[in-house]
This record gives C-alpha cells, structure tokens and sequence, in this order.
C-alpha cells in the first residue's frame, strides 16, 4: 500500500502542476508557447507514474480476484472495495485527458512552427476543440471521484 499511496501522491503533485500551468491566465500565442514548453517534461513524467499506477492497480486486481470470499486480507482497513471500483473508470478518464495534453502539445508545437499570421485561425482549428474535450473530461472526472480525487489536480 506504501508504494500505492507514494505513487498516486506523485501523480498528484504533476498533475497539479501541470493543471496550474495549463489553467494560468494565457492570453497571447506565445504565453501558450511557453506554458506548454513547461508542460511537456512534467507530462513525461506523469505519463510514466500514470502506466506504474496502471501496472500496479492491475497487480492489485489480480491478487484480489485470487482471493477467496473469506480471505482475511479482504476486510482489512485498507481494502475499500468502493473506491477500487472507481479506480479503474478514474483511470481511463485520466488516461484520457493525459492523452489529450499529449496532443495539445504537439499542437501548440505545431501552431509556433507556422508563420504567426496564421497562429489565430490554428488554434481556433486545432487547439480549442481539445481544450473543450480536456474541460469535459475533467468535470466527469470530479463527479466520478466526488471527493476522492480532489480538486482536479489530476490533470
């Protein structure tokens, strides 16, 4: 359990970050530029917590499902069954706006590499539809942890 928790605070201490970086006031192309130059190691890292959380919320499931009805282990303190069942629908919404920061990034790269006057119709184009996508995700993702997750520092 210590490697969980040590993981997961992990997640959320990025996730945090990364979600300041991406909800700061960025008014002008080149804020975007830089904020999501930012963005992209702290999004490696995440992404690297998130596939060892993944690896080992399955590892969990598989010795769960192993175990039998009266197995002790089962009604410990730190097995909740709710909030496991949560776990594995929270982590695909996370997976999911992970993946969506991935592509905003290679837009934001993108749109710096076109000719500025151009810079305003891209990101209309390409941009704003993930970040209403991410937005989406992110309120769904509230509702589903309804608390376990916190402010949406996961992203």
């Amino acid at each position: 359990m210590l490697l969980t928790t040590t993981i997961s605070s992990g997640l959320l201490s990025l996730g945090g970050q990364i979600t300041s970086i991406k909800d700061a006031e960025l008014t002008t192309p080149n804020d975007f530029i830089a904020a999501y130059a930012q963005v992209e190691p702290l999004e490696r890292d995440y992404d690297q917590k998130l596939n060892e959380f993944d690896k080992l919320y399955n590892a969990i499931l598989q010795r769960d499902a192993h175990r039998s009805l009266f197995d002790l282990q089962r009604y410990r303190g730190t097995h909740h069954p709710k909030t496991w069942e949560k776990m594995s629908e929270i982590i695909g919404l996370v997976r999911r706006i992970n993946d969506l920061t991935k592509r905003e990034i290679s837009v934001v790269h993108a749109m710096a590499s076109l000719p500025e006057a151009e810079w305003a119709r891209f990101w209309h184009e390409q941009f704003l539809p993930l970040a209403v996508e991410e937005r989406a995700l992110r309120h769904q993702l509230e509702v589903v942890g309804q608390g376990e997750v916190g402010n949406s520092s996961i992203q």
